[in-house]
């Protein structure tokens, strides 16, 4: 391979010619500012790892790579630099290294199916399983709206016979490769599917080069051992909260949202009122054994003088400062989350103490958000991947101190998330 590095990641032609190492050198004297090639390489050896493979093999890698990016025009101009690639890819629908994303969650395998459908002349693929409930266009991995049941007509989601398999040729790549079946297709073209932990995607191969293709099996070691440079790295959502935003993180979970004229009246706080009727909150979140459920609007009342016994609340605060906000269970006890009905924060019991969790119900939403964002990349980091640390560093940096402490609320925020950043997804 050649060591010069002008230009050289702009050009898929000239960075597949180049000695990777010389690559990731030239990369460390790069500014922070964007740059889509860099993203691409590093991605490629973050996903697939150090294994030194074959010029045609490495160009699979960052295809792939650009595609689970969205970097699509990058990956078409890799295709082209490179025809002899023993696989590329169609699309996918896949986490990338580095990004802590609610979809795809693929986690719970136990409840995972894929089903295979035709509507309007179009394959679709439907994904279910304990946190997804997702249409994608086969042909494209673009996401579609649910067809009407009357109007799917179900298919055989694999069954191409007399076809080279994936995991006959010499290749490096995750072990989800390796149980990459064909499925069929009347024009003939062969494609395969890979379901991973990671997400899926629609793989095509040539069998002019699969012929050829020197004879193996599939590696994993190489993406078991993770990157030999640095980290992709993405930056945490920025900006407001919208109702976009919550709908696409607590799917297939609806939001629930109260129209302006059922907002309780003994609310007053304004930024909450709006926050109720415009963002809303998930109809129903769960984390290992803690779980919250919001309450209908007709049920926030403010809290009787006496509701609160014994438990110690600030200066200044009176039990009838207090609505219900939601309820369901913490670490398997039955407890109920307030909201100050003029001050806008959010409050749970802890023993004899009222403690806040929030400072509003932004920063709540927030955290509930970024459980379900955090969860599947917890559960099954990626080799480099500290998720649980980036997590508690990216929500305590929402209000410092609440989340990420040794204080009440950060005792009592751990009882939310530890199912995410101290147990699998089984509960130990």
């Amino acid at each position: 391979m050649s060591t010069g590095t002008a230009d050289l990641l702009d050009d898929p032609a000239r960075l597949l010619g180049t000695d990777r190492a010389v690559v990731r050198a030239h990369i460390e004297g790069l500014s922070a500012a964007p740059h889509v090639g860099r993203e691409v390489f590093q991605q490629a050896e973050a996903i697939f790892g150090g294994a030194e493979v074959p010029r045609a093999e490495f160009a699979s890698w960052l295809q792939f790579a650009a595609k689970v990016l969205g970097h699509e025009g990058y990956a078409d101009r890799i295709a082209a630099a490179e025809p002899g690639m023993p696989w590329r890819t169609v699309w996918a629908w896949w986490r990338p290294v580095g990004k802590y994303v609610a979809h795809p969650n693929l986690t719970s395998r136990d409840t995972l199916t894929l089903g295979r459908q035709m509507h309007n002349g179009r394959e679709l693929l439907h994904v279910h399983a304990a946190w997804e409930d997702t249409w994608l266009d086969l042909e494209t991995g673009v996401q579609v709206p649910a067809p009407p049941e009357e109007a799917r007509v179900p298919l055989p989601l694999y069954g191409a016979q007399g076809v080279p398999r994936l995991d006959e040729c010499e290749l490096s790549a995750p072990e989800s490769w390796d149980s990459a079946s064909p499925l069929g297709g009347a024009d003939g073209r062969t494609r395969y599917l890979v379901d991973d932990i990671c997400g899926l995607a629609l793989l095509e191969t040539d069998a002019a080069v699969l012929r050829d293709w020197p004879r193996g099996w599939i590696d994993a070691e190489s993406s078991e051992e993770g990157t030999p440079g640095r980290m992709p790295f993405f930056a945490a959502p920025h900006g407001p909260l919208t109702a976009g935003r919550v709908d696409d993180a607590f799917a297939p979970v609806k939001v629930v949202r109260i129209p302006g004229h059922e907002l309780p009246a003994a609310l007053e706080h304004t930024a909450s009122r709006a926050h109720l009727r415009d963002i809303g909150l998930p109809s129903w979140w769960a984390c290992g054994m803690t779980t919250f459920e919001p309450c209908p609007a007709q049920e926030m009342t403010p809290l009787a003088d006496d509701a609160l016994g014994r438990v110690e609340v600030p200066v200044g605060f009176e039990a009838s400062d207090l609505l219900p906000l939601g309820s369901g269970n913490r670490c398997g006890v039955r407890d109920t989350v307030y909201l100050h009905r003029r001050a806008g924060s959010v409050h749970v019991k802890e023993s004899l103490e009222l403690v806040q969790l929030s400072p509003d119900l932004d920063h709540f939403t927030r955290v509930l958000e970024g459980v379900r964002r955090y969860m599947s990349a917890c559960w099954y980091p990626y080799p480099d991947e500290d998720a649980s640390g980036n997590f508690f560093t990216e929500m305590d940096a929402l209000a410092p101190g609440t989340v990420d402490s040794d204080g009440p609320s950060g005792q009592v925020w751990l009882q939310f998330v530890v199912g995410i950043t101290g147990l699998n997804e089984d509960g130990y």
